[in-house]
């Protein structure tokens, strides 16, 4: 069974990782792991939460302490 196969195997028998692997999937082919993406999206995740959460701590103009 290629890697492939067994990812689709594993979402029929365990329904509950279904979509985690579903988001993984486009980081693996028929000749392994595409690290290099995978790292980048991480990279460009992490840095989109941290702007939200530093905007989220901004403090608003006009408010009193």
């Amino acid at each position: 069974m290629n890697f492939n196969s067994w990812l689709n195997q594993t979402k029929i028998d365990e329904p509950d990782l279904e979509l985690f692997i579903t988001k993984l999937e486009p980081f693996f082919s028929n000749v392994g792991f595409k690290g290099a993406e995978f790292e980048r999206k991480v990279t460009l995740g992490l840095s989109k939460m941290d702007s939200e959460v530093e905007e989220l701590l901004k403090p608003e103009p006009n408010v009193e302490d």
